[in-house]
């Protein structure tokens, strides 16, 4: 007997094979040192105080990293990033503000430096899209897709 599967499983189990291939490309040391340089200079304290604030920032920054490479595929065909960028500039623009939202939670502060922090949540997503997308444009031109 023959197992049916639906085309939705198909496609889901396809974009998570593509997935965990991409994951491989990417570093954890990496990130955080990426996660550091950006957000250690706006909130030293909260870090040392909550270090599993990383742990959250890197779930952020890995689901920027994976919806840079689900856009890759228009960089193989020719699209800039910057226009890729525009067909999901709302998925990011939520991680950014979420990532921003969480952070605010653990200041102690009455008044967060809430600019500065969605400047370096956004900037930080913004870089980890672009890496996503640059690897996945080159996994699709090698064909490892």
């Amino acid at each position: 007997m023959n197992v049916i599967t639906t085309l939705t499983e198909r496609r889901r189990e396809k974009q998570w094979n593509f997935e965990k291939k991409m994951l491989r490309h990417i570093s954890m040391k990496e990130m955080e040192k990426a996660i550091k340089e950006w957000m250690f200079p706006i909130l030293p304290f909260q870090f040392q105080a909550y270090p599993f604030l990383i742990d959250q920032c890197l779930d952020m920054t890995i689901d920027a990293y994976l919806l840079g490479t689900e856009f890759g595929r228009f960089g193989y065909y020719g699209e800039p990033a910057q226009e890729a960028r525009k067909r999901c500039e709302e998925e990011l623009t939520d991680l950014s503000h979420c990532l921003c939202a969480t952070l605010t939670g653990w200041s102690k502060e009455e008044r967060a430096p809430t600019e500065a922090l969605l400047a370096a949540s956004d900037m930080l997503i913004g870089t980890w899209w672009e890496k996503g997308f640059r690897e996945a444009s080159k996994a699709y031109k090698l064909r490892l897709h």
